[in-house]
Protein backbone atom coordinates (compact mmCIF):
# COMPACT_ATOMS: atom_id res chain seq x y z
CA UNK A 1 0.00 0.00 0.00
CA UNK A 2 2.58 2.59 0.97
CA UNK A 3 3.25 5.70 -1.25
CA UNK A 4 2.88 9.62 -0.08
CA UNK A 5 -0.35 10.58 1.62
CA UNK A 6 -1.36 12.23 -1.57
CA UNK A 7 -1.69 9.00 -3.29
CA UNK A 8 -4.71 7.27 -4.13
CA UNK A 9 -4.47 4.20 -2.01
CA UNK A 10 -4.49 0.28 -3.66
CA UNK A 11 -6.90 -1.80 -3.51
CA UNK A 12 -6.00 -5.39 -3.37
CA UNK A 13 -8.78 -8.21 -4.11
CA UNK A 14 -10.90 -8.31 -0.78
CA UNK A 15 -9.99 -4.90 0.35
CA UNK A 16 -13.21 -3.34 1.42
CA UNK A 17 -13.74 0.52 -0.59
CA UNK A 18 -14.54 3.20 1.70
CA UNK A 19 -18.21 3.80 1.38
CA UNK A 20 -17.84 7.40 -0.83
CA UNK A 21 -15.82 5.23 -3.06
CA UNK A 22 -19.24 3.22 -3.78
CA UNK A 23 -21.52 6.16 -4.47
CA UNK A 24 -19.02 8.36 -6.04
CA UNK A 25 -19.07 10.56 -3.42
CA UNK A 26 -23.09 10.94 -3.94
CA UNK A 27 -24.99 10.90 -0.71
CA UNK A 28 -28.50 10.97 -2.46
CA UNK A 29 -30.74 8.70 -4.41
CA UNK A 30 -33.14 9.48 -7.50
CA UNK A 31 -35.69 7.30 -6.10
CA UNK A 32 -37.40 7.91 -2.38
CA UNK A 33 -36.87 4.83 -0.69
CA UNK A 34 -36.75 4.07 3.00
CA UNK A 35 -34.99 1.26 5.35
CA UNK A 36 -38.34 -0.88 4.37
CA UNK A 37 -38.43 -0.53 1.07
CA UNK A 38 -38.65 -4.07 -0.97
CA UNK A 39 -36.64 -4.50 -3.85
CA UNK A 40 -36.97 -7.31 -6.49
CA UNK A 41 -34.26 -8.09 -9.25
CA UNK A 42 -35.09 -7.76 -12.63
CA UNK A 43 -33.68 -8.81 -15.75
CA UNK A 44 -30.98 -6.55 -16.91
CA UNK A 45 -31.16 -4.88 -20.13
CA UNK A 46 -28.80 -5.81 -22.99
CA UNK A 47 -25.58 -3.42 -22.87
CA UNK A 48 -25.45 -2.81 -19.10
CA UNK A 49 -22.50 -3.48 -16.87
CA UNK A 50 -23.69 -3.41 -13.39
CA UNK A 51 -20.50 -3.63 -11.93
CA UNK A 52 -19.57 -6.20 -9.33
CA UNK A 53 -21.65 -4.69 -6.76
CA UNK A 54 -24.71 -3.98 -8.78
CA UNK A 55 -24.51 -7.62 -9.56
CA UNK A 56 -24.23 -8.18 -5.93
CA UNK A 57 -27.46 -6.40 -4.96
CA UNK A 58 -28.86 -7.94 -7.91
CA UNK A 59 -28.34 -11.62 -6.62
CA UNK A 60 -29.65 -10.51 -2.95
CA UNK A 61 -32.80 -9.21 -4.55
CA UNK A 62 -33.81 -12.69 -6.27
CA UNK A 63 -36.30 -12.83 -3.17
CA UNK A 64 -37.38 -9.25 -2.18
CA UNK A 65 -34.96 -7.47 0.14
CA UNK A 66 -35.75 -4.32 2.37
CA UNK A 67 -33.26 -1.16 1.80
CA UNK A 68 -31.84 -2.60 5.98
CA UNK A 69 -31.16 -6.26 5.02
CA UNK A 70 -29.14 -5.11 1.93
CA UNK A 71 -26.70 -2.78 3.90
CA UNK A 72 -26.35 -5.75 6.37
CA UNK A 73 -25.66 -7.78 3.32
CA UNK A 74 -22.95 -5.53 2.03
CA UNK A 75 -22.14 -4.28 5.47
CA UNK A 76 -22.27 -0.70 4.56
CA UNK A 77 -24.30 2.46 6.00
CA UNK A 78 -27.87 2.20 4.76
CA UNK A 79 -27.36 5.61 2.85
CA UNK A 80 -24.61 3.91 0.57
CA UNK A 81 -27.43 0.75 -0.27
CA UNK A 82 -29.95 3.73 -0.89
CA UNK A 83 -27.87 5.06 -3.43
CA UNK A 84 -26.44 1.86 -4.97
CA UNK A 85 -29.95 0.78 -5.28
CA UNK A 86 -31.00 3.52 -6.73
CA UNK A 87 -28.52 3.10 -9.44
CA UNK A 88 -29.76 -0.03 -10.13
CA UNK A 89 -33.73 1.41 -9.88
CA UNK A 90 -32.92 3.60 -12.77
CA UNK A 91 -30.73 1.15 -15.17
CA UNK A 92 -33.94 -1.06 -14.49
CA UNK A 93 -31.93 -4.04 -13.20
CA UNK A 94 -34.65 -3.56 -10.21
CA UNK A 95 -37.87 -2.66 -8.91
CA UNK A 96 -39.83 -1.44 -6.02
CA UNK A 97 -41.68 -4.75 -4.64
CA UNK A 98 -45.03 -4.36 -4.06
CA UNK A 99 -45.58 -5.41 -0.24
CA UNK A 100 -49.14 -6.85 -0.87
CA UNK A 101 -47.65 -8.65 -3.49
CA UNK A 102 -45.05 -10.75 -1.75
CA UNK A 103 -46.00 -13.55 0.41
CA UNK A 104 -47.05 -12.06 4.14
CA UNK A 105 -44.29 -14.43 6.16
CA UNK A 106 -42.08 -13.13 9.26
CA UNK A 107 -38.83 -13.08 9.00
CA UNK A 108 -37.22 -16.13 10.96
CA UNK A 109 -35.11 -15.63 14.11
CA UNK A 110 -31.80 -15.61 12.37
CA UNK A 111 -32.35 -13.73 9.64
CA UNK A 112 -33.46 -11.07 12.38
CA UNK A 113 -30.48 -11.52 14.37
CA UNK A 114 -28.44 -11.44 11.09
CA UNK A 115 -29.74 -7.87 10.44
CA UNK A 116 -29.12 -6.90 13.88
CA UNK A 117 -25.33 -7.33 13.69
CA UNK A 118 -25.13 -5.71 10.69
CA UNK A 119 -27.27 -2.78 11.60
CA UNK A 120 -25.15 -3.02 14.75
CA UNK A 121 -22.16 -2.78 12.87
CA UNK A 122 -22.94 0.26 11.10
Amino acid sequence: MGGTPNEAPVHTAGARLRPYTLTGGRTRCDHPLELDTLLAARPVPAGIDLGPDGEQIRMLCATPKAIAELAAHLGQPAQVAKVLASDLLTARALVIADHDATPHRRPDRETLEAVLVGLRAL
